[in-house]
């Protein structure tokens, strides 16, 4: 049979060893936690760059279904590197494109980081919408083809 005296000595209490051990186990835990969270707001800004991304793509083309001849003769090709300014409204198809080629330019700079468009039409109606954003550690693409009719 085992003493009170043997059976005191056993049930102390937690040594230093242990409590290290536990407070190293919890740190790690913690600093993984933490690494996740930032990995998923990381992942939360990406998705809404590429849904905010993805809903100016579909604005310019509505606006080149809006304006098809126009947008089927090529003026609503956009060149990334010109400088932007404010639209002005000219009572014209090729007014309207222009209008509608610099709003939705400024609407990209707004809406994303280092937001930038650029726009091409192929014969026979093809439409190529790419969008660049800088998302801090890379830059991505989205490419929408139309085919047929704009």
């Amino acid at each position: 049979m085992i003493s009170n005296a043997t059976s005191m000595r056993r049930s102390r209490g937690f040594s230093l060893i242990e409590v290290m051990v536990s407070v190293g186990v919890l740190s790690v835990a913690l600093l993984g936690t933490a690494g996740l969270m930032a990995s998923s707001l990381r992942n939360t800004n990406t998705a809404y760059y590429r849904s905010q991304a993805t809903i100016l793509a579909d604005d310019i083309l509505d606006r080149m279904r809006a304006n098809i001849n126009a947008a089927r003769t090529g003026q609503y090709a956009i060149d990334p590197y010109a400088p932007g300014t404010e639209p002005t409204f000219a009572p014209s198809a090729t007014g309207v494109a222009l209008y509608d080629c610099t709003e939705w330019t400024m609407m990209l700079a707004d809406a994303l980081p280092d937001g930038v468009g650029v726009i091409e039409t192929a014969p026979g109606g093809e439409v190529t919408i790419e969008i660049r954003w800088d998302n801090g550690e890379s830059s991505f693409t989205t490419v929408s083809h139309l085919g047929g009719t704009p």
